[in-house]
């Protein structure tokens, strides 16, 4: 009886209940538009790797001439293959090859960056040049009838010279040997070979694989030179980009008695408040030294920022190792290769330090990528 009394009230109940429950359970319409505010970030997708990343890329034969044909060999390196990747150019010095190097590059492409390093002419495999070889002409007398003047006799024949092509223009191969090289050499060293060397990097960077806004240039010996004359190249045409920002220089030397750095160093305000750089001398080396005091002066040259100072950097590393045998040891001369991984010379690490230290410092403004002007 009781069941039957409490049915019209559960009849009466059950819709109030019902309401109750889905007004407590639906948010009101002000936290709904504040919960609508809160939306979840949208996950960026992850970037893709460029294919290339870590590549290496063999530059020979024929179609990687200078302007006045000399074949050189070089090797890119990928890096990370993006706008963010830093380039890194390795010029070796006199006697050397670019596989000097492969400690370093072994170091920097490990660590994302890209590099480029080349057999400079006369060295390594470039070592071949196409010579032009002009045509050949021989004179020859030929008789020419000459016409009369009139209605009368004709005049007596004339021998007449003319030049007759005995060969035609030709090419030819030769050897191209660093032990015979003039100062002109050299100097075409630094207009030709870093020119083509220059179109490399420009086309991975239109190609948006490096940041030449990062550029890295490292020498060696007369490398060193080189590498100092495309720092002064880039930034002494005030309306061009500006490439080179950090400049490493291992045992300095002269390039050509007429390429005066100091100088050249020293004329260009920008070049010495935006470009870093680090000069690496042998011990006991007083003409690498001098070298390095007198270019670090000039871009310290009417500087009244202190700061900057630390731009510019000059270190001291031995040269020699320590070889011992059964019955004494010795003091033998290492090879660039052996200073890169030398644990007396730590020439790699402190390259490699001061190139990483000096790429993470950089400005976004500085080190924006931008297109090639």
């Amino acid at each position: 009886m009781f069941a039957q009394s409490c049915k019209p009230i559960a009849v009466v109940l059950f819709p109030i209940l019902l309401l109750v429950f889905f007004c407590l359970t639906t948010p009101l319409v002000g936290q709904d538009a504040e919960k609508s505010e809160e939306l979840p970030a949208v996950k960026e997708k992850p970037k893709k790797e460029s294919p290339k990343k870590g590549q290496t890329q063999e530059l020979e034969g024929d179609h990687f001439l200078t302007q006045d044909l000399v074949r050189l060999s070089a090797t890119y390196y990928y890096g990370n293959a993006d706008k963010e990747t830093t380039p890194v150019l390795l010029l070796h010095g006199d006697k050397g090859t670019r596989k000097d190097f492969n400690p370093l590059i072994d170091l920097l492409v490990n660590n994302g960056y890209a590099v480029l390093t080349a057999d400079l002419r006369g060295h390594g495999k470039s070592i071949k040049r196409t010579e032009i070889i002009p045509p050949q002409f021989e004179t020859q007398v030929v008789t020419k009838q000459q016409n009369s003047g009139g209605g009368g006799r004709g005049q007596k024949p004339k021998l007449v010279p003319i030049q007759v092509m005995k060969a035609p223009a030709s090419k030819k191969e030769v050897e191209y040997l660093a032990d015979e090289f003039q100062p002109d050499d050299y100097a075409k060293m630094a207009k030709f070979d870093l020119l083509l060397l220059r179109g490399v990097l420009e086309r991975v960077h239109a190609e948006g694989m490096v940041n030449l806004n990062r550029l890295v240039v490292v020498g060696v010996g007369r490398g060193a030179a080189l590498a100092a004359y495309w720092a002064v190249q880039d930034w002494k045409d005030r309306d061009s980009a500006r490439f080179a920002k950090t400049l490493v220089m291992i045992a300095p030397t002269e390039l050509d008695s007429r390429f005066d750095m100091s100088k050249a160093f020293s004329t260009n305000k920008l070049m010495r408040t935006h470009l870093a750089a680090l000069f690496a001398v042998p011990n006991n080396d007083t003409l690498g030294q001098g070298i390095a005091e007198k270019i670090r002066n000039a871009l310290l040259e009417k500087n009244e920022d202190e700061k900057l100072e630390a731009n510019f950097e000059i270190v001291n590393y031995p040269t020699t190792k320590t070889v011992k045998t059964d019955k004494n040891e010795s003091k033998v001369e290492m090879t660039i290769t052996e200073l890169f991984t030398s644990n007396e010379a730590k020439l790699g690490t402190t390259v490699f330090n001061f190139i990483d230290q000096r790429n993470k410092a950089f400005t976004e403004k500085e080190a924006r990528w931008s297109r090639l002007k």
